[in-house]
Formats: C-alpha cells, structure tokens, sequence
C-alpha cells in the first residue's frame, strides 16, 4: 500500500478530539473544587456560632434545614460520586448547634442528635470507603467479587438528609421527642450497616487483587481489548467484540472507569476488569499476552501503550473523512487497521507522516450483513443518521440544525424515514432540540397519513445500524464512519456540508463524491434530493470508491481479512 504525497497546507489545523473525558456541569466543577463542601462548612459554622450566642431555636432550626436543604439538592443532582456524605463536616457542625439550645432539656431530648451525628460520621466513611471500592471485575475464571456494594450511595444520601430534617424537626421544636429516637436510631443502623458492608467489599476487592496475577497467568488471555470511554458508548466496543471472539483466543476487557463498568459486562462474555490507574495495570500485563487492541483514542490509551513488550493496534470504532480518522495520536500505536486505502491516504494528505507497515488494510468487517442493492432500485425509504456536535470546532459535522428542513424534504416527495441520530446527540442543547422536532415532524406526518417513519427506540436501540441501512433505499448524514459503511450497500446517499462551500467540501471528504453534497443552508435541498431520490448520477464512482474505503475482498471471505491480520500479531 501507498501514501500519495502531503499536499502544503497554509497553517497547521486540529486533527482530533480526546475521547473518554467526563462532561461535567459546572455544580459537578464546583463541587469537585471543593467550594460546596466550603460552603456548607461555612453555613454549618455560622449556625453553631448563631446557637452559641443564643439565637431563637427557630433561627437554629432554619439554618440547620437550609443546610439540609442544600445536601438533598447535592444529592439529587448527583455533584459527586458517590452521592453520600456531601458536606459532611457542615452537617455536624449543625448537629453541634442542636445540642446546644436543648442541652438543658436532658439527655432524652439531645441523644437523638448525638445518633444523628453518629450517623453522618457513618456515612462519610461510607462515602470515603465506596471511593476505593469500585468494581473490581467479572467471568475470571478462579475470582469472584461482587461488583457493587449492597447499600446503594444514592440510598445513603437520601436517608442521611431525610432523616437530619425529621430530627432536627421533632428535637427542637415542641413535639413529642420518641419519634426523633425511632428515626436517629434507624438512621444511625442503616448507615453503620452500609459502612460495615463497604468495608468487607473493600476488603473482597483487596484479596482478589493479590490472587490477579496468578489467576490471570492461569487464564492465560493472549489479547486484551482496551476501552476507556463515556457511559453509553459501548458501540465503540460492541461493534468489535464478534469479530474478536471469532479469533478463538482467549483475551480480556480492560476498562478504565466504574461507570463503563456495567455496560462493558453487558457487551460480553469475556472476563471484564477494571483498572482504573496506571499502576491497577502492572498485574494484569501477563506473560501469555501478545497484543492490545483500542477502539478510541481516549487519554488513558498512554497508560497501557507504555508497555513496550505488547503490539498496540488501533482499530478505532468508526472510519470517516473526519479529522478524527487522522488525529496524530494514532502514530502511538504500532499499527493502525484500517478499512482501506482510503484512511492510508487520509493522513498524508493532511501531512501526517506514519512508519512504513503502520497501516493494515483489513477492510471493515461490521458491514458484512449489509445487503447490496440491485442496480435501478427505486428510493422509496431514507434513513437520515446525522451526527453530533463533536468535541472541538473542527468536528462539527452535524446536520441537525438543518435536520427538520432535510425530513420535511423527504416526506414532501413521498419517502418513508427511518430517523437514527448519533447517541450523543443529547449532549448538545441546540441538536436536542432539532432532534425533537423531528421527531414531532415524523409524528405527526404518520398520524395523518399513515406512513410508517421509523423512530426513536425502534431505529436507535432496538435495529442495529445494518438493520436499518438493509431496511432503507438511500441514506442522508453527515461526515462520519456511517457514509463509508453505507458504502457497502451501493445505495444512493447525501452528506451534508455544514462548513464551507461544496467544493471545497469534496477536497476534504473524498467520500462525498460517491453522493451529493447538501450545503449547510439547505439551499440545494431540492436538487440533492432530486438526484437522491431519482436519476443517481453518481451510482459508477460510488461502486469505484466501495473498494477505496472499505477493502477489495471477496464478499464470502470479507471478514477473514480482518482475522487474518488480527491472528498475524497475535503470532
């Protein structure tokens, strides 16, 4: 294989988007900033110096339900992992004013406080405890622990805070005190409970992680598949894990966060560990491994690239004309597997210089059940599959913003529409708002003419996206991995152009030209749509670029270009 010559470029652009970083709202930054705990100190202080200079019980009472107030809101928005013991130290510093006006009513009256902050000492450590005590790993044959502790953090949270209002309630105002007994007693049980019950999970966890080495050297994996990534992208590795399991190796599933945790269990059969650090690695870099495959260009790739005595082969989750297809973080890795010349080519022209045996063309084996259309196949069904916003300006590719003027086009000439936006699209306010309408759009059209669009979790969970490029005619979406796989099927398809003029478009994603090129204003709607839905001039360079972008195979032993390869450095 060849690389053409980097064209000279008149300044340096971005080429990527890190992946794996956490979205995170600015209560989530504050929070993690330490201001809200700072200021529930604060307020918690201010109330024991109010109760020390002998405030009305009723101001002590306010202030201390302000601060309670205030921790159920932290709770409920979830500012912290775990959500239990926010503003601990605020919390007691009320209970510490509590006491103070009711000190002479006796012990009867004020005990009940003394459990309360028994309680919340409880549930800190609880707190401080489920911190260390994340999932440690599952299907190892020879080690078992439990994924989760029994006690749930949001269940702690809540109890904490529901009960210091009861108390704090019933202790100074004039109410019968017996129930301020039954709720400070229960409170101060579940709480030790949970705390008992995450201390014996952390020991569990501990035990197991001094057997991990042997148990692993035992297994015997030959492979791992490296994943560190937001919840809800498991497509990244899903879409892997068939073709790798067909390998007939054994192999493990290194995850790097808790909440992906779950979502990696439900995608496999392999043995799946968390390893949160760098240092959480060392065990599990066994003698019997050969290779590590990544799916993403995450931060934490670095961690387990620095193991010099592994391949490292990038299989990305996705093959595109964006620039997150020839980000320079690849050239990290040992090889690159690619679909087809077409990525090889990618990166010199963007002036990105690789090793010679960097790429491996393996074609791309997900679209093996895509059906080829016949030629002269009449367009009678579209799926529209926009993008998202992307991380950076550079990757701004959707076509939402212009989405429902696009439906409103196909329903107008009669198509049936199979909607699928990308899953984060829900990250961006703007994108859910055109996602919404339509969604109201395809409602509503369905309901007065009993056309029957295909929407929500039918076209995005319940079909996968072979499915649903088998169930359509044609295809219009934005610059990503979904057009060179529709690539496939032969079909007609528009992208849309959502920066800059069409020409230059065609310059920067070769893969339009199989297609027709939508402007960002939806100006020349109707004239794509005209050759979408109708003559399809381009059917000829389209069947060329097939095997630019995804491989020249024979169909029946398409995916054994991928195995082939995968075997070769696993040798």
């Amino acid at each position: 294989m060849t690389q053409t010559p980097a064209p000279e470029t008149s300044a340096p652009q971005a080429a990527f988007a890190i992946e794996g970083v956490a979205n995170q709202t600015p209560a989530t930054i504050a929070w993690g900033l330490g201001v809200g705990d700072l200021g529930l100190g604060v307020l918690g202080l201010g109330t024991l110096l109010a109760a020390a200079l002998g405030a009305p019980t009723v101001v002590v009472l306010a202030l201390g339900l302000l601060v309670t107030g205030l921790v159920a809101l932290a709770v409920v928005a979830q500012v912290a992992q775990p959500p239990a013991g926010l503003g601990g130290v605020g919390r007691l510093l009320v209970v510490a004013a509590a006491v103070l006006p009711v000190l002479d009513a006796g012990a009867t009256r004020w005990f009940p406080l003394l459990l309360l902050g028994a309680s919340v000492v409880a549930e800190i450590g609880y707190a401080s405890v489920t911190q260390v005590a994340v999932p440690f790993g599952s299907r190892l044959p020879g080690l078992s622990v439990r994924a989760a502790a029994r006690f749930r953090p949001r269940w702690v949270g809540h109890t904490g805070w529901v009960a210091a209002a009861l108390v704090l309630a019933l202790v100074l105002l004039p109410l019968p005190v017996w129930p301020a007994w039954v709720v400070s007693v229960a409170a101060f049980v579940f709480a030790g409970a949970a705390l008992v019950d995450a201390a014996l999970w952390v020991l569990q966890r501990r035990r197991a992680e001094r057997r991990l080495t042997r148990t692993l050297t035992a297994y015997a994996p030959r492979f791992a598949l490296h994943w560190d990534a937001q919840p809800g992208t498991g497509y990244q590795i899903g879409r892997w894990i068939p073709y790798l399991d067909r390998l007939g190796e054994r192999y493990v599933v290194l995850v790097r966060n808790p909440a992906s945790f779950a979502e990696a269990e439900r995608l496999t059969d392999q043995p799946v560990l968390l390893r949160r650090g760098s240092r959480e690695l060392d065990p599990v870099m066994v003698s019997t491994l050969r290779c590590v495959f990544y799916v993403n260009n995450a931060l934490r790739n670095v961690h387990v690239v620095r193991y010099a005595g592994l391949r490292h082969v990038q299989l990305n989750h996705g093959d595109s004309d964006k620039a997150t297809s020839y980000n320079p973080v690849f050239r990290m890795f040992d090889r690159n597997f690619v679909a087809g010349q077409a990525a090889v080519d990618r990166f010199s022209a963007h002036g990105i210089s690789t090793a010679p045996d960097f790429f491996e063309i393996v074609g791309r084996p997900q679209v093996e059940d895509v059906v080829v259309a016949a030629p002269g196949t009449p367009v009678r069904r579209v799926l529209y599959a926009p993008t998202w916003a992307g991380m950076h300006a550079d990757s701004a590719y959707s076509s939402l913003p212009i989405g429902p003027q696009i439906v409103r086009g196909l329903i107008a000439r009669g198509a049936t529409v199979v909607y699928r936006p990308h899953p984060y699209t829900r990250r961006n306010p703007e994108l859910v708002a055109a996602s919404e309408q339509i969604t109201a759009i395809l409602t509503q059209d369905r309901a007065s003419t009993g056309t029957e669009h295909v929407y929500g979790a039918q076209a995005e969970r319940i079909w996968s996206i072979v499915d649903c490029f088998n169930a359509v005619d044609a295809l219009v979406s934005d610059v990503s991995s979904v057009v060179p796989d529709f690539l496939y099927s032969e079909k007609p398809f528009a992208v849309a152009a959502m920066s800059g003029s069409v020409g230059e478009f065609f310059d920067e994603m070769p893969v339009a030209r199989g297609g027709y090129v939508l402007a960002g204003d939806a100006g020349n709607l109707d004239a794509v749509l005209d050759d979408l839905l109708g003559a399809d001039p381009q059917r000829a360079e389209r069947h060329r670029l097939k095997t630019y972008y995804l491989g020249d195979f024979p169909p029946d032993r398409y995916v054994d270009a991928f195995l082939d390869a995968a075997r070769a450095v696993l040798a």
